[in-house]
């Protein structure tokens, strides 16, 4: 923090303001939220069921920070095949982190390093390309990360 008190409350206010955008951003999207099921995709069994799509791809996505400067991590995805239970993409992308670690809104932080990783697989029409995705957050406390995946397209 600068030592300048005008520039530390220019700082502490932009940082409110930031907060609270941040805030609203995550109440829309907790409106918007669908907590029940509705996918049109089965599980796959040995069993050959209706005409119901078969879940073949589940993504996988994470970001793992350095130990030396916490502003550098590393974004990966990893598809794996249902199937075959067989590893069937993976992609990781380091980068420079411009926002801190705010608790409750992990998201600004990590979510658009993730989400490139799955825009460039899409972008690419990968055939891999994962009917859903997985991660390590909790479902919804804190409405951060889980919640703003939920309204990627897939």
């Amino acid at each position: 923090m600068p030592r300048n008190p005008l520039l530390q409350t220019v700082i502490s206010l932009m940082n409110f303001r930031v907060h609270n955008k941040w805030i609203g951003v995550q109440d829309s999207l907790k409106r918007k939220l669908i907590t029940e099921d509705d996918f049109k995709w089965r599980l796959p069994t040995r069993e050959k069921e209706g005409s119901c799509e078969i879940l073949k791809y589940v993504g996988g996505v994470d970001l793992s920070f350095s130990k030396d400067d916490s502003s550098i991590a590393c974004g990966t995805l990893v598809v794996l095949d249902l199937t075959t239970h067989k590893v069937v993409y993976e992609d990781s992308s380091i980068v420079r982190l411009h926002i801190p670690y705010l608790p409750g809104f992990l998201a600004f932080r990590e979510a658009p390093v993730l989400l490139e990783l799955l825009d460039k697989m899409k972008n690419n029409a990968h055939c891999f390309y994962p009917q859903v995705n997985v991660d390590n957050f909790p479902p919804l406390l804190p409405p951060s990360l889980p919640t703003y995946f939920s309204f990627y397209k897939w």
